[in-house]
């Protein structure tokens, strides 16, 4: 056997290779005796040993070996211990970058034997004593933090905006997580729960070290039972084997923000695809990953999904009478009595964050049921969040908002629109009643696109003001 084979195997002497680790009794190891060594190596063979523990797989030679050569893998390899692996895709990895050549006596030369090259390290330096620079400690932003930047972008949703960020927190604070974090936004269309998600993802990259991926799937062309396949892969032999699945992204990046829109458009069988990843945090793969496994590992993503579900409680507000929930008792005869409960407290200091988190998830995870959905589907998402119909003030923010993106498709970078032109929007856009503030961008394209085109191109990337009315805009330098 020569330590060679490995690089130049294939993916079915692996698969093979992996079966035999697999199937070793406890405390056993595969050994391989008199391999070869590749060039450089002195001795020039060796017994090279593989196993598997409780959780790792592991390689070694039975001795410490001379290598003066520069491949990683096998200086690694030449000091006699032992190499753990947290999976075989990573041995498998590890034996592929081995060199690939065979040791000389095997090719009819001479066998390697010392060279000018090689040094005893310690005759030449000593490194008792020295350290190593302390690594910077992994920063977790606090749900303040994460608050505060999501509130840059979504307008008139404090409250969804503040559950979002603090269970978000928690969930990133985990070392070692069970699950992924799972979040159902649901509520009025055009409330800003699409934009919540892909602003979520944008912002972690920014605060974290790590750099998260954002995979955006239309849940509503998922309303028959076969395209759950799309998800996790269909099965050999069957249309769409060779197509690449959605959650395949999760194989690249372990940070992944999932986005499912319309959660409530999906074939029952879609949702119940996501029991097992919600609740283990792992899905079965049609086909072998990278990484060697069979099976995706979702434990450090983020699912969100939206919901046009209307699952909130009918408002609470008293308007000068008593809500049916204060009501203790009513007893009748001739006349009718009615005694009352104390009033609970309803200050935001009388209850949590966590207390609201709680009380408003479980009351949205019953309606939720009530609707329809499998309790046992229900019970797997983390967390509810209800997006409130927008205030007039909000919808305002949000029609200049749109003013100002509108700006960036022209290469028009806006410091400043005047109040005429605003309120001359705003008058176009909210006397009727718009079904979603979605419907703004129609307007504003039909009243200013035509200047942003004209003028844009002499102000490319410039800073400018949006001067005029709305029958004369006009765009001046800053």
């Amino acid at each position: 056997m020569r330590l060679a084979e490995f690089p130049n195997a294939s993916d079915q002497d692996y698969r093979h290779l992996q079966r035999d680790i697999d199937a070793l009794p406890p405390q056993r190891v595969l050994l391989f005796d008199n391999c070869v060594l590749p060039s450089g190596c002195v001795p020039a063979q060796a017994t090279l040993g593989l196993y598997k523990d409780n959780v790792h797989y592991a390689v070694y030679l039975d001795r410490n070996i001379r290598y003066s050569g520069n491949n990683h893998a096998m200086v690694a390899l030449s000091g006699g211990v032992a190499h753990s692996f947290r999976s075989f895709g990573e041995m498998k990895r590890f034996l592929k970058a081995l060199p690939s050549e065979t040791a000389a006596h095997e090719t009819g030369s001479e066998p390697a034997t010392e060279t000018a090259e090689e040094y005893i390290l310690e005759d030449i330096v000593s490194v008792e004593g020295l350290t190593t620079p302390q690594r910077e400690a992994q920063t977790v932003p606090d749900y303040k933090t994460i608050q505060h930047e999501m509130e840059k972008h979504i307008i008139g949703q404090s409250t969804a905006v503040e559950t979002i960020a603090h269970q978000t927190s928690l969930h990133l604070n985990k070392t070692k997580p069970r699950r992924p974090l799972s979040i159902i936004a649901y509520g009025p269309p055009g409330t800003g729960k699409s934009e919540a998600a892909k602003a979520l993802s944008k912002i972690l990259s920014q605060l974290c070290t790590q750099n998260y991926a954002t995979v955006w799937t239309e849940l509503n062309t998922f309303t028959e039972a076969h395209s759950v396949y799309r998800l996790t892969g269909s099965p050999p032999g069957y249309v769409g084997y060779d197509d690449t699945p959605v959650f395949e992204a999760v194989a690249s990046n372990a940070y992944t923000i999932f986005i499912f829109d319309e959660l409530d458009k999906a074939h029952p069988e879609v949702l119940k695809t996501f029991m097992s990843i919600l609740d283990e945090g792992r899905c079965a793969s049609r086909k072998e990953l990278p990484n060697g496994s069979r099976e995706y590992d979702f434990r450090r993503c983020i699912f969100i999904f939206t919901s046009n579900f209307r699952l909130g409680s009918a408002s609470k507000s008293k308007a000068g009478f008593a809500i049916i929930d204060e009501i203790e008792d009513i007893q009748h005869d001739a006349a009718v009595d009615v005694s009352y409960r104390e009033t609970m407290p309803n200050s935001d200091e009388a209850i949590t964050l966590t207390q609201r988190i709680y009380c408003d998830t479980e009351a949205a995870r019953k309606a939720f049921v009530e609707a329809g959905v499998l309790r046992e589907i229900a019970s797997r998402f983390n967390c509810f969040v209800e997006f409130q119909e927008l205030n007039d003030e909000a919808k305002i923010r949000i029609l200049a908002q749109k003013v100002i993106e509108t700006g960036f498709e022209y290469d028009i970078r806006l410091t400043h629109i005047s109040s005429e032109i605003l309120q001359a929007l705003v008058d176009a856009s909210m006397s009727g009643e718009a079904l979603t503030v979605r419907s703004f961008k129609s307007v504003i394209d039909g009243y200013l696109a035509a200047t942003f085109a004209k003028t844009g191109a002499n102000h490319a990337g410039q800073a400018v003001r949006l001067e005029g009315t709305i029958e004369n805009p006009k765009i001046v330098p800053s």
